[in-house]
């Protein structure tokens, strides 16, 4: 059986991981582990390839995959760049990392909540200014507790948002597409329906976007919803850059729609540095970091070889992708 690593180009960072991946599948002496982390390696071995491991695949070299690749697992949550209409159609199973982001992006998420509820940029403006300001920052901070935390996504990261967001005491509204009817559980009060979202937007205090870019969630958060939110509300995405309009955001700040937002992610990466964004005093940029964690890839490694020992196995896969909903 061979299985292609497309995973790193540097050499020894390669022989760490494959000897990571060989002590954990010691016992498969049918597995031949192939070397594919460059364009040219990937295009002339794919056809041979029954497995293969990689952080994203491209249709110009897909279309030389043969019908022996039975599973390509990627190595990051977000899959939307590879699901064209060649790899959709094709009986490969796909799966990816989903959950290895959600313990740093709900802590990113807190934090982001923090720094505009504890005020940090007038902390940090006072350090520079010296002006002691006491009062009047300290009249507009926020309690957390009994806040409205809405998430819309409540997949991993939204269920360790939903948690970390619970030891605060704030009070939590989630949707996500499958639910049918309004219900709750230990860490969400309400659990709704997409067909009640109208309701998030209008109570939440904080507005945490966790949900994946598919055809149905690009720019679901424009103008329309925008109006719907509380004029001291802050939104927060750490999910992909499409899903929120730029320009209605823009269109928010500009006529005090919401208080503020937070971005970690943006529809085209990197961001333009003359991108207006960077105009706004109540707008946290930061360059998609938010589930960047420096033992990510070894964690990304023990994931593909839980599901390598389960296909071995005959079991089924975690983390298996819906080709008909995109994630």
């Amino acid at each position: 059986m061979n299985i292609g690593l497309n995973i790193t180009r540097n050499s020894s960072k390669f022989d760490f991981f494959l000897n990571k991946i060989r002590n954990k599948t010691h016992n498969y002496k049918q597995c031949n582990f192939i070397n594919v982390s460059d364009s040219l390696k990937l295009k002339s071995n794919i056809n041979e390839l029954d497995i293969l491991l990689t952080y994203k695949m491209s249709p110009e070299i897909f279309k030389y995959a043969s019908n022996k690749l039975k599973w390509i697992h990627f190595g990051v949550a977000g899959v939307e760049e590879s699901l064209f209409q060649n790899i959709i159609n094709s009986k490969t199973i796909l799966t990816n990392c989903s959950g290895i982001h959600a313990g740093p992006v709900s802590e990113f998420i807190m934090a982001s909540i923090l720094y505009y509820s504890k005020r940090f940029k007038e902390c940090h403006d006072f350090k520079l200014n010296k002006q002691w300001k006491q009062r009047a920052i300290a009249k507009t901070m926020i309690q957390l507790k009994n806040k409205k935390l809405g998430i819309i996504g409540y997949g991993e990261i939204g269920k360790a948002t939903a948690k970390l967001a619970k030891q605060f005491g704030m009070h939590i509204i989630a949707t996500k597409r499958l639910q049918k009817h309004i219900s709750s559980n230990r860490y969400v009060d309400q659990l709704i329906p997409l067909s009640e979202i109208k309701t998030l937007y209008e109570d939440s205090d904080f507005i945490a976007i966790t949900c994946p870019l598919t055809p149905l969630t690009k720019n679901m958060i424009s103008y329309k919803q925008f109006k719907l939110m509380k004029d001291n509300a802050y939104v927060i995405n750490i999910s992909r850059g499409a899903v929120l309009d730029d320009n209605a955001l823009i269109y928010a700040l500009d006529n005090c729609q919401i208080s503020g937002a937070a971005i970690d992610v943006f529809s085209t990466e990197p961001i333009d540095s003359n991108h207006l964004f960077f105009n706004y005093d109540n707008l946290f940029l930061s360059p998609h970091i938010s589930g960047n964690f420096p033992e990510y890839q070894s964690e990304m490694i023990d994931q593909f070889c839980d599901n390598l020992l389960r296909f071995l196995n005959d079991k089924s896969l975690k983390n298996r992708i819906c080709k008909k909903h995109f994630y």
